[in-house]
């Protein structure tokens, strides 16, 4: 038998699904047979993603628009979601704001701007993905916060001190999460990526020589693709990750081993 990670007939949510890791998410989780639901805030190209997905992999993809930071809001989402494309298995949260500049130019509204979805989105999410499945009796969730090396590190040269905290306080969240939701057989885990090339990290396209300064840092002495990401997202959300939550996956090219 050939061993492989099956999500048919589950529906993945995945926010920021349609650019970077999140892109990547979406389309190995189709590769594995799973419909998918993009939450997207602005992108204009999200609903051309969902449909290219969906016609590539022969699944059912949606790209719905909102605004994480209203719970309400995503609560009817997610309902929409279960009666549109179907049963819900597991969400995503990839969706994320970063903002650098030196500690000593922030400001009240760069806080906001970074927590208000590093956080507080990320929790809603989550929040009604295990609304629903209390609601249904479904003892098999799953959630990924998709987070970053940051969060457990400064990053030498890269002054975000606000998006290196709201990365911190979500590898908490998940420990907590995991805890309060185990009994409801929810599963809530961490991906902490390193550098990958993103359109967040657009300053390493741009700039060779910090390019090769911070793949340098690596132990694989490059930059990763979205796609080396997103297999480690679909593996949490399989039945092979039954005995994981409240952990940290660390994907970074052994960066933070020395």
């Amino acid at each position: 038998m050939v061993w492989q990670i099956d999500l048919s007939g589950k529906c993945i949510v995945i926010t920021g699904g349609n650019r970077g890791i999140g892109k990547a998410i979406s389309e190995q989780c189709a590769q594995a047979g799973a419909h998918v639901a993009i939450i997207y805030r602005s992108s204009p190209d999200a609903q051309d993603v969902a449909k290219s997905i969906a016609s590539q992999y022969n699944v059912r993809c949606v790209a719905y628009q909102c605004d994480v930071s209203d719970q309400k809001a995503v609560q009817d989402l997610f309902q929409k979601i279960y009666h549109d494309v179907g049963p819900i298995g597991g969400v995503v949260c990839n969706a994320g704001v970063q903002v650098g500049k030196p500690a000593l130019e922030m400001t009240k509204e760069d806080y906001n701007a970074q927590f208000d979805p590093n956080v507080w989105g990320v929790f809603t999410c989550a929040q009604a993905a295990a609304l629903l499945w209390k609601q249904r009796d479904y003892k098999n969730g799953r959630v990924v916060f998709v987070s970053s090396i940051s969060g457990s590190i400064a990053n030498q040269g890269v002054p975000q001190c606000f998006y290196n905290a709201s990365k911190g306080a979500l590898n908490v969240l998940a420990k907590t999460l995991a805890m309060e939701w185990a009994d409801q057989g929810i599963l809530v885990n961490c991906l902490s990526p390193g550098f990958v090339d993103t359109d967040m990290n657009q300053q390493l396209r741009d700039d060779p020589e910090k390019k090769k300064f911070y793949s340098a840092k690596t132990m694989l002495g490059r930059i990763s693709d979205p796609s080396e990401q997103a297999g480690s997202v679909v593996f949490l959300l399989s039945d092979y990750a039954t005995y994981t939550t409240g952990t940290q996956l660390i994907v970074d090219g052994g960066l933070t081993c020395w």
